[in-house]
């Protein structure tokens, strides 16, 4: 009997220990980016094969979360809260043979009321179409919206990349072509505000089409924003924004 539990006491500790793995205690801090104070927020923690393996939340008051992973593994820790702007970040711990604690700092980018997300070069001068480039930007935006689903926005159009000044009178025409015409009615050409406000109507309508399908409540989340701007425009920006996205509103999903 003493010699059956001499062989069988080994594998017995030689199984424990392999079940006792050495672990690494992350002690993480999240930071908002723009003025590096402290963010309570929602994450989670996957392994490199996708595998979700921590899920939490961290402090508010100090921004600070523990999680127990480990040692010489590649994880991504993904920032998806209602406050913050989506992200993942991607991290290694160092391995180790022992218990261990590492310290590490994540930025994250608070959402609030005014920031500007984006900036689109979305229009040539005195077009309405939509450039090319115009498209993939704006997929970002919708992605954005889709993975932020409490984020609203306004998207405010320009026209300040074209010049939009007094027509000059028309030229004199022959005396019988303008009797005969005085005979009919005439329409006024347009204002310079009336061809302002259709350039620019006409631009909203091009985003709107484009940016709201594909976005979930869209209608409530993002609002269009023509700007008129002091007229005539006599020195235009050929390079100017014409399309730039501000965070609008930040609700909690559980409002």
């Amino acid at each position: 009997m003493k010699h059956l539990v001499s062989l069988l006491l080994p594998l017995a500790l030689a199984t424990t220990h392999a079940q006792l793995k050495v672990v690494t205690l992350l002690q993480g801090t999240v930071l908002d980016r723009q003025t590096k104070g402290p963010v309570g927020t929602e994450f989670e923690i996957r392994d490199s094969a996708g595998k979700i393996l921590q899920q939490g939340r961290s402090d508010s008051r100090r921004g600070t979360f523990e999680v127990v992973l480990q040692p010489g593994q590649r994880y991504t820790i993904t920032f998806r809260g209602y406050n913050v702007l989506r992200q993942t970040d991607t991290f290694e711990l160092p391995p180790s043979t022992t218990y261990s604690e590492v310290s590490k700092t994540f930025s994250v980018q608070l959402l609030r009321p005014g920031i500007e997300l984006l900036r689109i070069h979305a229009f040539d001068p005195g077009s309405a179409k939509l450039r090319a480039t115009a498209y993939s930007e704006l997929d970002q935006l919708k992605q954005l919206l889709n993975r932020n689903r409490s984020l609203r926005v306004s998207v405010h159009i320009s026209i300040l990349d074209t010049r939009l000044v007094e027509e000059p009178p028309r030229s004199q025409v022959k005396s019988s072509t303008r009797k005969r015409r005085s005979q009919e009615p005439t329409t006024p050409p347009p204002t310079l505000l009336e061809r302002a406000n259709s350039l620019l109507n006409a631009r909203a309508d091009a985003v709107r089409q484009y940016l709201l399908p594909g976005v979930r409540d869209a209608e409530e989340r993002i609002r269009i924003v023509p700007e008129i701007p002091p007229l005539p425009i006599a020195r235009p920006i050929p390079i100017a924004p014409t399309v730039t996205v501000f965070v609008d509103q930040v609700r909690d999903l559980l409002e």
